[in-house]
């Protein structure tokens, strides 16, 4: 899984995230679902694929929510953004 992929996925999870909590409060807790789930992702495919584990692969748990976590905060303020222009609109 590359950094740009792990962005973008992080990014259109923020995005449904925040246009699912209609109080940024609520999605914004929500938000920790995010990195859990690459812990538990990474975890998984270490576990599945002892043969391809290298001496560095214990950085994944620390670097690989780093990116997903990012890219669905900025997601998540883009919907955020997107819901406040639209009541502007109204």
């Amino acid at each position: 899984m590359t950094i740009e992929f792990s962005l973008g996925a992080g990014f259109a999870a923020g995005l449904l995230l925040g246009v699912a909590f209609r109080e940024p409060a609520n999605g914004c807790a929500f938000l920790i679902t995010i990195p859990v789930a690459m812990f538990g992702y990474i975890w998984w495919w270490q576990s599945q694929n002892p043969d391809k584990l290298r001496s560095t692969s214990s950085l994944e748990l620390l670097f690989g929510a780093l990116w997903p976590s990012l890219g669905a905060v900025g997601g998540f303020l883009a919907a955020m953004l997107l819901r406040s222009l639209l009541r502007r609109l109204r």
